[in-house]
């Protein structure tokens, strides 16, 4: 099988599983590059290997340039070099869990946001403080993990990844 050839910057993917890599981790642009010419399954450990680790300045401002207007900065830190993402995981069996839109005591957002991406590019969707969701993927990274949910009950579009600290698996109290 082979995948149209995107750019991603400072190193090549090859293999069908880059797809779900790339989506998670990069929105699709006219400037992202992979090349896919093989079915070659991919580990963490492959894909680690072939990342640039030095954060590319240049790159950062790129994303920094594509991001919505509407997409707020964040109350704590967050991943310095979106290239280096994990890759998702299923999350298991039990995946209820509750928007939280406070960060150490303080409301950060009454709807909290739901993001195309860990990169924060766009907003997807969005439900009030303690809404309940359905976590579908975990994404593991090297500051701030990313999970993408799925608003229970809600009309479309109704799923997003959302920075671990606006997540609970404890019910939240609803704000009035």
């Amino acid at each position: 099988m082979q995948l149209s050839s995107f750019r991603f910057p400072k190193f090549r993917i090859i293999g069908f599983a880059a797809f779900t890599f790339i989506s998670a981790c990069l929105p699709i642009t006219s400037t992202t590059v992979v090349e896919s010419t093989s079915t070659m399954d991919l580990t963490e450990e492959n894909v680690v290997f072939m990342v640039n680790k030095t954060p590319d300045p240049e790159y950062l401002a790129e994303i920094e340039a594509m991001r919505s207007s509407n997409v707020p900065d964040l109350p704590f830190p967050d991943n310095p070099d979106p290239s280096l993402c994990g890759i998702p995981t299923q999350w298991g069996s039990d995946g209820s869990a509750w928007l939280k839109g406070t960060y150490q005591g303080e409301l950060i957002q009454s709807e909290v946001l739901l993001y195309d991406s860990h990169l924060r590019l766009n907003i997807n969707a969005q439900a009030p403080h303690g809404s309940e969701v359905e976590v579908l993927l975990f994404q593991q990274n090297p500051i701030t993990d990313y999970y993408l949910v799925k608003i229970k009950g809600a009309d479309l579009p109704n799923e997003g990844w959302i920075p671990e600290y606006f997540l609970s698996f404890e019910p939240i109290v609803p704000i009035d």
